[in-house]
């Protein structure tokens, strides 16, 4: 993440189907969304063993890491550990804030030590070492002293920047408990790889996307590596991690420690060949959740899409509620010809009453209907009982499917499988999370893919970009907690990245 940063969610996924005016920005907001999901993977990609503290009051030392991150972290929006590594490259952040001889001759005397990078609303980063591994006698750097820690700005604008924000954001040690989740990311931080951001972070990666992304605004996070994989562990949430200040040991068990046995899981269960499919539509990225509101957000409570919704399909807010809490599978799938790169899957249960769910079936219709599609004719002669909707608009010559739905029956329930850009499956990939040990979100995808399409955005780095497989899990902090809101306030999430050997 050298340089910069760079990148690139409850609500229903009806919402974003039903309101939208044409397949085609149908399509591509939902492609948006399920970009959001990798984007947030992503930002987690690129943490806590047990504090020392036996006194929850007690406090670091003055002049310890952990303390000189709690004060850096009130101006920085985003702060990664890395260990050193003689045996590697000189990290090119180091060659641009030292100097190439003295960057190569700090490299290999700060060994295995900890360092840090660190980045600001504007985009600039910062280098962050320990003052007790730097040598006296390099000068003219743009640097400040912050507790413990040297702080390497590219120019002075953008130390007196620092030094300006380091003025009016101080955060207090005096009152930072020390097993709070903030005191346990920031001590995690100081000791081993991890990153930690606040929301300005994911809205400079995200852009205006950052909506979509308010559960996971606020986190941190411990990295590992092991055998080709980037390993993380950590918590996300929609407030600042300040705001938690229970005892983190009595939230969920081994916060912060890396699963032993989490590995990467690539697509290829996924990538059979389905019945409406040729064999190169290959799935991007599929993800199964508890719930369709864990990733669209907050739309759902704006009354601008609140409005259409009633107005135009009679989705009232008792039926807008059902909806955000059904849960659903979604995939994206490769498309070897035709006018998309991909098309997006989804399916959902039937639940309630099916005759609710016909009429807004035929008010989608109607709507689609008078915006200048068509639906496509079936054989009369030999109609099936569950028949899908397809449809096209009127004057392509192509006469392509553009997306509709189809009702699959599943063995235990009916299940609702709409495509936009594709065909939809006219079989169940369904998999409801019901077990309640099970994670709440489940994503599995295909960055080097998903990037050779021109379906990942942003400035990731390069190691990112070329992984072959990506697996997110995520579920509550506190699963125990009595309300449905505390449930959904924190987030323990875990996952692994593939890494490719020239990365």
């Amino acid at each position: 993440m050298s340089g910069g940063i760079g990148g690139g969610g409850g609500d229903s996924v009806f919402q974003t189907v039903f309101v939208s005016l044409s397949w085609q920005r149908l399509r591509n907001q939902l492609v948006r969304s399920t970009a959001t999901i990798v984007g947030i993977s992503l930002l987690v990609a690129s943490g806590l063993i047990g504090l020392r503290s036996t006194n929850r009051r007690l406090l670091w030392a003055d002049d310890s890491p952990a303390s000189s991150l709690a004060q850096l972290s009130g101006s920085l929006i985003l702060v990664q550990s890395f260990r050193g590594d003689p045996n590697r490259a000189v990290p090119s952040l180091w060659t641009d804030r030292l100097g190439v001889q003295p960057a190569s001759d700090l490299w290999k005397r700060y060994g295995r030590s900890i360092w840090w990078q660190g980045w600001s609303l504007d985009g600039d980063a910062y280098l962050i070492l320990s003052s007790s591994s730097f040598p006296v006698e390099i000068q003219g750097l743009q640097r400040q002293r912050v507790g413990s820690m040297e702080v390497l700005a590219s120019d002075a604008l953008h130390l007196q920047q620092l030094l300006q924000r380091l003025k009016t954001n101080q955060v207090s040690t005096t009152t930072l408990q020390s097993d709070s989740l903030l005191g346990a990311c920031l001590q995690s931080l100081s000791e081993r790889p991890g990153v930690i951001w606040n929301a300005d972070a994911l809205a400079t990666l995200s852009g205006t996307l950052a909506p979509l992304l308010q559960q996971g605004r606020e986190g941190c996070v411990q990295l590992r590596l092991q055998a080709g994989q980037l390993l993380w562990d950590g918590v996300i949430g929609p407030r600042p991690l300040s705001s938690l200040t229970q005892r983190i040991s009595v939230l969920a068990p081994g916060p912060f420690e890396a699963s032993s046995n989490q590995t990467a899981t690539d697509l290829k269960s996924t990538n059979s060949t389905p019945t409406n499919a040729t064999s190169s539509d290959l799935t991007l990225l599929q993800v199964d959740g508890q719930r369709v509101d864990l990733i669209l957000g907050t739309l759902l409570s704006r009354q601008i899409i609140q409005a259409p919704l009633e107005e135009h399909y009679g989705i009232n807010g008792a039926m807008r509620g059902k909806i955000a809490d059904l849960p659903f599978s979604m995939r994206l799938q490769s498309r070897p010809s035709g006018a998309y790169k991909a098309g997006l899957q989804i399916q959902l249960p039937l639940t309630g009453s099916r005759e609710q769910w016909t009429s807004i079936l035929e008010a989608v219709s109607d709507r689609l209907d008078s915006r200048g599609y068509q639906k496509l004719q079936e054989d009369q002669a030999s109609p099936e009982p569950e028949a899908p909707s397809l449809w096209l608009r009127r004057d392509d010559p192509d006469q392509t499917t553009v997306g509709g739905w189809v009702i699959v029956k599943d063995q235990k329930a009916s299940v609702l499988s709409i495509g936009l850009g594709i065909k939809p499956a006219d079989q169940s990939f369904f998999a409801p999370l019901v077990n309640k040990r099970s994670y709440s979100l489940r994503i599995t995808g295909d960055p080097r893919r998903l990037k050779q399409l021109g379906l990942l955005g942003g400035l990731w780095p390069k190691p990112v970009q070329s992984a072959s497989t990506l697996n997110i899990e995520i579920k509550p902090l506190n699963p125990a907690a009595a309300s449905q809101s505390a449930r959904q306030s924190w987030w323990r999430v875990s996952g692994s990245l593939k890494l490719t050997p020239d990365s």
